[in-house]
């Protein structure tokens, strides 16, 4: 089976999107200047690119594309619960984010302020990566 370039782009891509989330919440825990422009560029590349490859395998699968009709359930089931992970995982990350932003401006620091909120998100971000890589390995590479 040959691998959709899309998703490769995708897999790939959510590596370095992944890096940049990192780099935002560690600048701000570090107590350095919020870094607006790598987090904005961050969640825009996030929400119109790989939010939009999910958007567009769901919609394939929802309207019987041949490819979803040769998934198996479970296979089915995984690709939901990831998508509607990340999904969320990407919308905490543009709240977080603006309020971090906003807390700066007043002279604060939201992350390192608030240790079991950035804690729990960036686990909820980690399982969201984790699984749409192995999802990735198990449908492409096995």
């Amino acid at each position: 089976m040959s691998i959709p370039p899309f998703s490769i782009f995708s897999a790939v891509s959510e590596l370095f999107v992944t890096a940049g989330v990192l780099f935002v919440i560690r600048r701000n825990w570090t107590r350095k200047p919020f870094p607006f422009p790598v987090f904005l560029g961050t969640a825009l590349f996030e929400g119109m690119v790989n939010v939009m490859y999910m958007a567009n395998r769901s919609s394939e699968a929802s309207a019987g594309h041949p490819v979803a009709s040769t998934l198996s359930t479970g296979m089915k089931v995984a690709f939901a619960m990831h998508g509607l992970l990340s999904l969320v995982a990407y919308l905490v990350f543009v709240v977080l984010g603006v309020f971090a932003h906003q807390e700066q401006q007043r002279g604060k620091y939201f992350f390192p302020d608030r240790p079991g909120l950035t804690w729990t998100f960036l686990v909820l971000w980690a399982i969201s990566i984790v699984s749409g890589e192995a999802i990735f390995a198990i449908r492409y590479l096995m």
